[in-house]
C-alpha cells in the first residue's frame, strides 16, 4: 500500500450555450483569483443573480479577470478560426484548462469590456418590460399565490430590481449594469 497519493479532480462543464460557457468560466476565475473568500462570494453571487453589480464587482472583473482572457486572445490572434485553442491556468494551487474556438475567446473578452453598453436606467428599463410584461401579470400572480406572504415581497423586490440582498440591504453601491 503507497503511504501518499496525490488526489485529482478534473471537471468538465460543457454548454452550446456560450453564455453559459463565458458566466461559468468568469466564476471559476473570480473563485480561483480573489484571495478573501467573503469578497470572492459575493462578487460570484452578483455576477451570476444580480441585474447590476457594484464599482467594487466590476473593477475585479476589469483588473482581474478581463487581463486573463485577454492575454489568450493575443496569444491565438494568429490561429485558425475553427479550432479549440486552450489555456491553463495555475491560480491558488489549482489548475484550470480551458478549450475554446477563437471566436468563443474573443466572445468572452466582450463581456469583460471596458465599455458600458447600457446606462442603469436604460438596463432598468429593459428588465423592468420583461419582468413587469402586461401579458404576464397572470403567471406571475399564479406564482406569487403559492408562497408565503414574506416570500411575496422578497419575490417582488428580486422582481422590481434584480438584486440577489436580504431583504432591507442597502442596495445604493449596485449601479452599474451586469454585462
Amino acid at each position: 500500500m503507497p503511504t501518499s497519493f496525490t488526489q485529482s479532480t478534473e471537471l468538465y462543464i460543457n454548454d452550446i450555450d456560450l453564455d453559459v460557457v463565458a458566466r461559468n468560466l468568469i466564476l471559476l476565475l473570480i473563485g480561483l483569483v480573489v484571495e478573501d473568500d467573503i469578497e470572492a462570494i459575493e462578487c460570484m453571487i452578483h455576477v451570476w443573480y444580480s441585474a447590476f453589480l457594484r464599482a467594487s464587482d466590476m473593477a475585479l472583473l476589469r483588473n482581474r479577470i478581463r487581463p486573463m482572457i485577454e492575454d489568450v486572445c493575443r496569444k491565438i490572434q494568429g490561429k485558425f478560426s475553427n479550432i479549440f485553442l486552450g489555456k491553463t491556468w495555475k491560480l491558488s494551487g489549482h489548475t484550470c484548462r480551458v478549450e475554446l474556438t477563437k471566436e468563443s475567446w474573443r466572445k468572452i473578452l466582450l463581456y469583460l469590456d471596458n465599455v458600458q453598453r447600457l446606462s442603469a436606467e436604460q438596463a432598468h428599463q429593459i428588465r423592468s418590460a420583461i419582468t413587469h410584461a402586461p401579458e404576464r401579470v397572470d403567471y406571475r400572480d399564479r406564482h406569487l399565490l403559492e408562497l408565503t406572504p414574506a416570500h411575496r415581497v422578497c419575490k417582488q423586490q428580486f422582481r422590481d430590481d434584480g438584486l440577489l440582498l436580504p431583504f432591507g440591504a442597502s442596495r445604493l453601491d449596485f449601479t452599474i449594469p451586469n454585462p
